[in-house]
């Protein structure tokens, strides 16, 4: 029965030591294939009147909620909306409600919308934004 020498035990364990490497991180890019960071969340208001607009985000047992208030579309109705979902990546999911109507988008949703996106964290730009005709709509977008 042959031994093994020095060079097969140092190369048999660079060989292990890479192949649970690789994996490890391989399946942490898996693992984190919805995670996002939401940089910046906007909302929008198309419409010729001002108005309200509750949305909440969700994420990592943190959950956001705010209520804002927006110019008409001729006055700058846009505003950028600050919170965690900027720096931390999570499979965040953002809802929305104006007068009734809700939108629910989540992180899985936000990446199909997404070209070129792959395993792992991703940045999106996502818009809640009340259109013209008052419905509610997510415009995404890459960062």
């Amino acid at each position: 029965m042959p031994g093994y020498s020095r060079r097969q035990l140092v190369g048999a364990g660079a060989t292990g030591t890479a192949s649970v490497l690789a994996g490890g991180y391989a399946w942490n890019r898996y693992a984190t294939r919805h995670h996002l960071r939401l940089q910046p969340l906007e909302a929008v208001n198309e419409t010729a009147d001002s108005l309200t607009l509750e949305f909440a985000v969700e994420g990592n047992g943190i959950e956001a909620q705010r209520t804002v208030r927006l110019a008409p579309a001729d006055e700058e109705g846009a505003t950028h909306l600050s919170g965690r979902w900027i720096k931390n990546t999570a499979e965040w999911t953002v809802s929305a409600e104006y007068e009734g109507e809700t939108l629910e988008i989540r992180a899985s949703e936000i990446t199909e919308r997404l070209e070129g996106t792959g395993w792992g964290p991703d940045c999106a730009r996502v818009a809640l934004v009340v259109t013209a005709t008052g419905e509610l709509e997510a415009r995404v977008g890459p960062c």
